[in-house]
């Protein structure tokens, strides 16, 4: 039984070392939600255009002419 926990123990060692010894910390800060600082974007930021009507002739898929 001893054979068995010392082979239990060492896999768990060889998986920890595998995946690089678990949890490890982040020096940056945790991300804050929104800024209080940034602009929204509206919609009358945005350029809008129109939509270009299609000048392509319609293929036909069964002979694809």
């Amino acid at each position: 039984m001893s054979r068995t926990i010392l082979a239990a123990a060492a896999a768990v060692l060889i998986g920890l070392a595998a995946c690089g010894g678990g949890k490890q910390q982040s020096t940056k800060p945790a991300a804050t939600g929104s800024k209080g600082t940034a602009k929204p974007t509206t919609s009358a930021d945005k350029k809008k255009t129109t939509a270009k009507p299609d000048t392509a002739r319609a293929k036909n898929p069964l002979t694809n002419n």
